[in-house]
């Protein structure tokens, strides 16, 4: 007759304990919790406040519409247009329109500086009522 022996010297684990890793996973957590508004808070900025705008909205007439591509392209109600004739195009909408305002489309993937060279181009053609518009998630 065979005898079994109780030690066994290469059994695997039949379970793995799971309990310190997720302990350690929770110290972690609470490490990062803790340090990430101490990293942040270090640089001092000052933010600006905002005010609701009781103006009246604008005239549907007196808004143009100034889209940006993603490939930069620019377009003035639809109308693809050059930097330097939207300008003109600008100026000459804002003497006939003295309540003018633009609402510029730019693609998120945009470069920025072509949208600061449209910035600068409503700047140039004196209007103030600018909006950018984004979608809200």
């Amino acid at each position: 007759m065979k005898r079994y022996s109780q030690r066994s010297g290469h059994t695997a684990m039949a379970e793995l304990n799971v309990t310190p890793l997720l302990d350690l996973a929770f110290v972690l957590l609470i490490i990062f919790i803790i340090t990430t508004p101490l990293l942040t808070s270090n640089i001092p900025v000052q933010l600006p406040t905002g005010s609701r705008n009781n103006n009246q909205p604008p005239d549907a007439k007196s808004i143009r519409t100034v889209t940006i591509a993603r490939n930069g392209l620019i377009y003035l109600e639809s109308k693809r247009i050059e930097l330097p004739v939207l300008e003109q195009e600008l100026i000459a909408f804002r003497q006939a329109t003295p309540d003018a305002a633009v609402v510029v489309y730019a693609d998120k993937s945009l470069n920025i500086q072509q949208l600061f060279d449209v910035m600068e181009v409503l700047k140039s053609a004196k209007i103030d009522r600018m909006d950018l518009e984004n979608v809200t998630p």
